[in-house]
C-alpha cells in the first residue's frame, strides 16, 4: 500500500541490547510534532499530515500497513483504546475527532471497500492530546485550555480551569471517575470527569510548561530508606522540557525532580529572602539561576560574579557608553546587554568576545532595556517610543580567516510603538515560561499592555504614577518555588517620589500601595521574591526595605549603606542578603 512519494524500510538487529530501527515510513509532506500511539502490537501515526497509518509490529516485513482517511486537516493527536477486543484508535485534528474500529477497518480493506470511522466531536480547536477512558466508552480530548469528554457525537462534560493549553490527560484505573491533567500553565489538576468537579489543583510546579503525563498503573513495590521491607506507593510522572517530576498519588505532593542530565533536585516551597546587591556605579543587575550574578556598569563594562561576590567570573568590554540593561538567557549560556552607545551585544558566558552585535544603524536612540523573551526564542528591547521584537540565531565559533565576521544572525520581527509617548521608560516580559504579555511604561506616565499573540496593544492605564514609571516588576516566580497560578497576574510599578504600587492584570487596577520607602530624588529599583510573598525596594535614604505582599507597611529596614541603594534582586533559592549602592 505504499503510494508514490512514500517509502518505507525494514531493519533489525539480533542484539537485544541494541535499540534499532524496525521500520521507516517517509511522508510526502513534513509532519508536525504530534501525539503518536503505541499499543501491544500496533503503532499509529499520521502520514502525509491528514492520513492515519496503523502498523502491526508483529506482522512480517511484507505485511501492509492499514491506512485510514477521514480528516481534512493535519492529525495532531492519536491514542489506542484500553481494550484489545475490539481494538479502537482515536485520531484528532483541528476539525474533528474520529474513533476507528481496527477489526472492522481491516475487514473493509480486504473486501475492497473504504473503511470509515465514527466522528464523535467537531470543531473543538487544535487537540494536543486524546485518551480513552478505561471502559473505552468515552474519550478525553485536550483542546485549548479545556478537556472535553466525548461519546457518540456528544460532549458529556467540559473540564475548565487551566490557564493555558492542556497538554496531557490520563485516567486513573484504580480510582473511579478520576482524571489527571497537566498544562502549559505549569500546574496539574485532578478531576471527577463524570461530574466535571475539580477535586484538586496544584500550584506552579516548575518554570517550564508541563508537557506529558504517565501514571504508574502497576503500583510497584518500592523500597524506602526510612522503613524496613516494602511499601505500596502509587506515583505519576510529569514531563517538562528539562526533566521529570515525580508526584505521590497518596498526598499529591512533589517527591523529586529528575533532570535529564542526571541531577536530582528536591522541589522546595519555602519563604526566600532577598539578595540585595552591592556595587559601585551600578546600572543593572540580573541573578539568573543563582550561581552567578551579572552586572552592567556605568564604566561601560559587564561583570559576572560568583553569587557570594567573592570572585569576578568574567569581565566583558566593548560598549562605548554606560550599560543600561543586562539579562541572562533561560539556559544560562548567554548574556545580553544594552548601552547608551545605541548597541546591543550578546555574550557567551564562556568567552570574552560578543557572539552578536546589533549596531547603531538599527537604533536612532539609546537602548534602554533588553532581555531574552519567550523561552529564548526572541530578543526584546526598547529604544525611543517603541519596542522591538527580534528573532536570532547565535553561533560563537570563529573562522580563522575571517575572525571579525560574526556568524550569528538577528532579524527584526516587528516594532511596537507605545501610544502618545516620547520614550519608553520601562519594559517587562517573562522569559522563564511562555507568555504573550509585554508591559511598557512611558514618559507620559501611562502603562500599556501588549498581547504579542494578537500583535497589538490591548489596554492602557493612564497616569499610573505622578511621575514616569522607571521600573515595572512582574511576579515571574522561580524553578525552586511554587505559587498559585493567579499570583502571576500581579506586577509592581515604581516612580520617583510616588512609592510602589501593586497591580492586577485581570482588573488593571491598583490593588495596594507600599509606603515608607524613601525614593524622592533617584530612581531606585524593586524586586519580587521567587515565592511571591515579599517585595524588596532600594531607597535614597541609604536603606533597603522589605514588604510583605499583603501589607502596605514595610516589615524590615536594612541599613548600613553609605549612599543610595539603587537596585535590588532576589536569589532564586539562597537565604543570603547583600546590598548595593551608588557613589
Amino acid at each position: 500500500m505504499e503510494s508514490e512519494g512514500d517509502s518505507c524500510s525494514w531493519g533489525g538487529s539480533e542484539d537485544p541490547e541494541v535499540v534499532c530501527e524496525k521500520r521507516l515510513f517517509k511522508s510526502r509532506l513534513p509532519e508536525c510534532l504530534v501525539q503518536v500511539a503505541c499499543g501491544h502490537q500496533h503503532c499509529a501515526f499520521p502520514l502525509n499530515r491528514n492520513e492515519l497509518c496503523v502498523w502491526n509490529t508483529a506482522g512480517s516485513p511484507a505485511a501492509q500497513s492499514l491506512r485510514l482517511s477521514g480528516h481534512q486537516h493535519a492529525i495532531s493527536a492519536l491514542s489506542f483504546g484500553s481494550k484489545i477486543n475490539p481494538l479502537l484508535v482515536c485520531s484528532a485534528s483541528h476539525e474533528r475527532v474520529i474513533v476507528w474500529n481496527l477489526d472492522e477497518c481491516t475487514m473493509k480493506v480486504r473486501e475492497g471497500l473504504t473503511p470509515q470511522g465514527i466522528i464523535i466531536g467537531t470543531l473543538l480547536r487544535l487537540a494536543l492530546h486524546v485518551r480513552f477512558s478505561p471502559d473505552d466508552q468515552q474519550v478525553a480530548v485536550c483542546a485549548g485550555n479545556r478537556i472535553y469528554m466525548l461519546s457518540n457525537e456528544t460532549i458529556l462534560v467540559k473540564l475548565n480551569g487551566h490557564l493555558a493549553p492542556v497538554t496531557a490527560a490520563e485516567f486513573c484505573t484504580w480510582e473511579k471517575n478520576m482524571l489527571i491533567s497537566v498544562s502549559e500553565d505549569r500546574s496539574f489538576k485532578v478531576w471527577d470527569y463524570s461530574t466535571g468537579l475539580l477535586m484538586y489543583q496544584s500550584g506552579i510546579l516548575t518554570a517550564f510548561p508541563l508537557l506529558s503525563l504517565l501514571i504508574d498503573e502497576e503500583k510497584k513495590q518500592i523500597i524506602t530508606g526510612c522503613a524496613e521491607g516494602q511499601v505500596n506507593r502509587s506515583y505519576f510522572w510529569i514531563g517538562t522540557s528539562t526533566g521529570l517530576l515525580l508526584i505521590n498519588l497518596a498526598n499529591l505532593e512533589l517527591e523529586a525532580f529528575l533532570c535529564y542530565k542526571g541531577m536530582i533536585r528536591k522541589c522546595l516551597d519555602s519563604t526566600l529572602f532577598p539578595f540585595l546587591l552591592s556595587n559601585i556605579n551600578h546600572q543593572n543587575i540580573f541573578i539568573g539561576d543563582g550561581n552567578y550574578l551579572a552586572c552592567g556598569l556605568a564604566n561601560k563594562t559587564v561583570l559576572i560574579f560568583d553569587s557570594d561576590l567573592t570572585n569576578t567570573h568574567h569581565v566583558f568590554t566593548g560598549h562605548d557608553g554606560a550599560v543600561n540593561s543586562v539579562g541572562w538567557s533561560h539556559d544560562k549560556k548567554w548574556i545580553v546587554s544594552a548601552s547608551d552607545d545605541r548597541t546591543v551585544r550578546v555574550w557567551s558566558v564562556c568567552k570574552n568576545e560578543p557572539a552578536l552585535i546589533l549596531g547603531k544603524e538599527m537604533f536612532h536612540r539609546a537602548v534602554g532595556f533588553v532581555q531574552f523573551y519567550f523561552m529564548d526564542t526572541f530578543i526584546l528591547l526598547c529604544s525611543g517610543a517603541e519596542f522591538h521584537l527580534l528573532s536570532f540565531h547565535l553561533d560563537a565559533t570563529k573562522d580563522d580567516l575571517r575572525r571579525y565576521k560574526q556568524k550569528s544572525i538577528c532579524k527584526l520581527v516587528q516594532k511596537f510603538p507605545m501610544a502618545s509617548t516620547v520614550e519608553i521608560t520601562s519594559l517587562s516580559a517573562v522569559n522563564d515560561f511562555y507568555s504573550h504579555i509585554v508591559l511598557t511604561a512611558g514618559s507620559n506616565r501611562a502603562l500599556e499592555v501588549f498581547d504579542l499573540n494578537a500583535g497589538r496593544s490591548t489596554a492602557v492605564i493612564p497616569e499610573v504614577h505622578n511621575r514616569a514609571v522607571h521600573q515595572i516588576c512582574q511576579n515571574k516566580g522561580s524553578a525552586f518555588s511554587t505559587q498559585k497560578p493567579e499570583a502571576y497576574n500581579l506586577f509592581m510599578t515604581t516612580a520617583v517620589g510616588d512609592g510602589i504600587k501593586l497591580w492586577d492584570l485581570r482588573t488593571l487596577k491598583c490593588e495596594r500601595r507600599f509606603e515608607g520607602r524613601g525614593c524622592r530624588s533617584y530612581p531606585c529599583g524593586i524586586a519580587v521574591s521567587p515565592c511571591g510573598k515579599f517585595i524588596a525596594g532600594g531607597s535614597d535614604d541609604k536603606c533597603a526595605y522589605i514588604y510583605e505582599m499583603h501589607s502596605s507597611a514595610f516589615s524590615y529596614k536594612l541599613g548600613g549603606h553609605t549612599e543610595s541603594v539603587t537596585n535590588v534582586a532576589f536569589s532564586p533559592f539562597l537565604p543570603q542578603v547583600t546590598l548595593q549602592y551608588i557613589q
